[in-house]
């Protein structure tokens, strides 16, 4: 997703085309910084909500049948979107304050 948001600043005049070189070690504009944070959280945390959301979750489903406790879909949705949705509202309160205030 880096390239595709790196692509995206250049398209609307965020940045210059030489963020896109693939050896760029220059910094990024400080107006960019909120959209790579929110990506990046968003990526992570949206998939804690369900059981394939990412691969942890199912590593840990795995290990738990073999303990004799399946954990069906809808028992992780109980219990991981309430989680995910605090995550990220956390997540967007911290870019909030940190980009913002």
């Amino acid at each position: 997703m880096v390239p595709l948001l790196k692509q995206y600043v250049v398209n609307v005049g965020l940045a210059t085309p030489e963020i896109l070189n693939p050896g760029f070690k220059g910094e990024l504009p400080p107006e960019v910084l909120p959209l790579f944070y929110a990506m990046m959280f968003g990526a992570t945390l949206g998939g804690n909500g369900t059981l394939v959301g990412a691969s942890s979750n199912i590593v840990a489903a795995g290990i738990s049948e073999l303990h004799g406790r399946r954990i069906s879909f809808n028992t992780f949705l109980r219990y991981g979107i309430p989680v995910m949705v605090l995550q990220l509202i956390t997540a967007a309160l911290y870019v909030t304050v940190r980009f913002l205030i």
